[in-house]
């Protein structure tokens, strides 16, 4: 069977913007090794709700199968993060997408930068939006924005004006009739190589939550994000906040209406750079990579130092590696906390773990997988764990 197939029966069953399919595949080697645990595993398993719990059970690989074969008639590509074509930026997030359904092309662009915006933009937002999206597409940078009306539509003609891809990714499946205002406009984006790009299958609708899920997706998939016109109150200003939590770049366009631009006002102050034009985007770039580089080399020759010259090393500093913040333990099951009890340094396997806990070798399993997500155990070969 294909291994999409298991991927898309983890989304179904989690939701989007869900991490749990990621956990779950670093945990298990893959969604299809977990799938062979079975349902006596997966009811074990705290992490997982009664909902998802019903929903694995209720919809299986062959409902998978049957979805993917349907996109796919449909013209969508399928991508799950084990694929090369699957976007390595948009993996690197906490919460990736474990399905992204796909029609047309990814621009194979070295920079990526996401223009968002109100929909209900001003004349001179709508101006530096163009004009600064036409000016990256010029320069070979794929323009990233959410296909709504405003700022997204300003964004994606202009980049495409200036000869650059674009990418709009949708709050539903790629066959909705959604914004039918825009359909031409999507299309565009097609026949100029770009692409349309859901987390959604097929004809799903919007629903409650899907702009912010989506919103992530927005900036997980770019290098950094210009919000162009935001009030105080909008959507675009949920896109900065997943930058951040990302580590993007966050710009910001500032026009000469404080109210119109509120939101964009309050980015610069929360350390948001101001810029006017593409060139200060792909500016401030250059100056990231430089930086970056030099960061890598000064740590590099500093770890080198501390091996040549361990005398130097100042006992005050050894105390500060060592020490760690006394982790979260609020909301933990009981079988987490029993074997989290008996949790070592050094790593014991599952047999010894299970005998300490008084707990079934389904059960210790489950408890492990809850403390990994937790960040509290860390797996090793052979089934082992140890102590985070």
């Amino acid at each position: 069977m294909d291994d999409r197939v298991y991927w898309i029966w983890l989304q179904n069953a989690f939701g989007a913007g869900s991490p749990k399919p990621k956990q779950i595949a670093e945990r298990f080697g893959s969604p299809e090794a977990f799938f062979r645990m079975g349902q006596g595993f997966w009811s074990d398993c705290t992490f997982i709700s009664d909902r998802e719990y019903a929903t694995l059970c209720g919809f299986g690989p062959a409902h998978a199968e049957a979805a993917l074969e349907y996109c796919e008639k449909l013209g969508q590509k399928v991508l799950t993060p084990d694929m090369p074509e699957y976007p390595a930026l948009l993996k690197e997030i906490y919460n990736p997408p474990a399905a992204l359904y796909l029609r047309g092309k990814l621009p194979a662009a070295e920079l990526t930068v996401a223009v968002v915006g109100t929909r209900k933009s001003s004349e001179e937002g709508k101006r530096a939006a163009e004009d600064i999206s036409c000016g990256l597409g010029k320069r070979g940078v794929a323009v990233v924005s959410g296909g709504a009306l405003g700022i997204d539509s300003a964004a994606h003609r202009a980049a495409m004006l200036g000869g650059g891809a674009t990418v709009a990714v949708l709050p539903c499946g790629l066959d909705y009739p959604y914004l039918m205002d825009n359909v031409m406009l999507r299309g565009e984006i097609i026949d100029r190589d770009g692409a349309l790009l859901s987390e959604l299958p097929a004809q799903t609708p919007v629903q409650k939550g899907a702009f912010q899920h989506r919103n992530r997706i927005l900036s997980g998939l770019s290098d950094g994000v210009l919000v162009a016109e935001a009030p105080k109150k909008s959507g675009a200003l949920i896109t900065a906040k997943h930058a951040l939590e990302q580590d993007r770049e966050v710009f910001v366009f500032i026009g000469s209406d404080e109210k119109a631009f509120a939101g964009c006002i309050g980015l610069e102050e929360d350390g948001a750079k101001r810029v006017q034009s593409a060139e200060d985007i792909v500016k401030a770039f250059g100056t990231r990579k430089r930086t970056e580089r030099r960061e890598m080399l000064e740590a590099a020759l500093a770890a080198v130092r501390g091996r040549e010259h361990p005398e130097e090393r100042k006992p005050a500093a050894d105390r500060a590696e060592k020490a760690a913040a006394a982790p979260d333990l609020r909301g933990l099951s009981e079988g987490a906390a029993a074997v989290l009890s008996v949790l070592r340094s050094e790593p014991d396997h599952v047999s010894v773990l299970a005998k300490e806990a008084g707990l079934s070798a389904g059960g210790v399993l489950a408890a492990l997988t809850e403390l990994e997500i937790r960040e509290l155990a860390v797996a090793l070969p052979g089934q082992r764990f140890r102590r985070a």
